[in-house]
């Protein structure tokens, strides 16, 4: 794992923690520590994470498994937040800022929505011309002109005050 992954993998971590994703935290921080034995740092993170945690959570989130990433694209998201989530996780940076500013406008005061843009924004600077989304369309006709229609959607313009 390069310096780049193992600080990505940690922000993801960090995020999820602060998110209360306890399941995904826990995975993250086990994972680095398994991959960085000898990181005190990371060993003191994963302590606490468990220290701060019932015994009978502890063992329900060691048995949880975060789930598989879908191989499809679903149909329509709840929120905007959930949609900038949903981009994000196929790679597709600038239309999850998108959807992010526009979570943001319903929501102005969240600090977790300025943080996932200002992450975005670094992130799509960074990123090729051609969207990695355009590989995970589905080949059916009708799904893959919604999965186009959503994108065109998450990327619709701000209102304006």
């Amino acid at each position: 794992m390069n310096p780049a992954a193992r600080a990505d993998m940690e922000a993801r971590a960090d995020r999820a923690l602060r998110r209360g994703e306890l399941a995904e935290a826990l995975h993250l921080y086990e994972s680095l520590a398994r991959a960085f034995p000898d990181d005190a740092a990371l060993a003191l993170k994963l302590t606490n994470l468990r220290d701060s945690l019932q015994p009978s959570e502890l063992q329900a989130l060691q048995a949880f498994q975060p789930p598989e990433e879908e191989a499809s694209l679903p149909l329509a998201p709840s929120s905007p937040a959930q949609e900038g989530e949903r981009l994000f996780a196929l790679g597709d940076y600038v239309g999850a800022a998108a959807a992010y500013r526009r979570a943001l406008q319903e929501r102005p005061d969240s600090e977790l929505l300025k943080e996932r843009l200002i992450e975005l924004y670094a992130l799509a600077r960074e990123m090729p011309l051609q969207s990695p989304t355009d590989k995970a369309l589905p080949k059916a006709a009708e799904p893959r002109l919604q999965a186009l229609l959503d994108r065109v959607a998450s990327r619709r313009r701000l209102k304006r005050d």
